[in-house]
């Protein structure tokens, strides 16, 4: 049940970035990424190339619990960036959720910031103790990946930056 409900959580946390970071084919069969009501072409140019080049943008994000807590660490696997690490919970009710995962493009930055937050129903009681909860977050990219990624904890402990590597 309580994944179920981490599931919807995080669909409905990506609900308001639907709109920013999806792609879609456009005429002639040339890939787009569309952006607050305008359209450019992925590759900048009217022409299609395949083999980078391009403009990095989100295409997928999720994030999976772990059975254990894991150092921080970065994987890169073709076009997907994996961001592993473990928050503190501050009782048994809580749960790892995306909280963001945003490309600045000026900046040439992945920004992943994993938060905590209560996961019970009305009435339910929760042991008071510190949850150590792992997680794994992929972003998948479409055009190229980012030059820098930052991941950011926020739990109990508040606001850290726990790892910020260049690719």
């Amino acid at each position: 049940m309580k994944r179920r409900t981490a599931l919807a959580g995080v669909a409905t946390l990506a609900l308001p970035f639907t709109g920013c970071i999806g792609g879609s084919e456009g005429p002639g069969g040339e890939e787009t990424n569309t952006t607050a009501g305008e359209e450019e072409t992925m590759n900048g140019t009217d022409e299609h190339t395949d083999g980078g080049g391009g403009t990095p943008a989100v295409h997928d994000t999720s994030l999976s619990a772990l059975d254990s807590c894991p150092e921080v660490a970065l994987n890169v696997d073709d076009d997907t960036v994996v961001c592993r690490g473990c928050v503190r919970g501050k009782n048994a009710c809580t749960i790892a959720v995306l909280d963001e995962a945003t490309y600045d493009a000026e900046a040439d930055e992945l920004r992943v910031v994993v938060a905590t937050e209560e996961d019970r129903e009305e009435g339910t009681m929760c042991a008071q103790v510190i949850q150590e909860l792992g997680y794994e977050v992929s972003v998948t990219f479409d055009g190229g990946l980012p030059g820098t990624v930052t991941l950011v904890e926020d739990d109990v402990d508040g606001q850290n930056e726990a790892l910020s590597e260049s690719l």
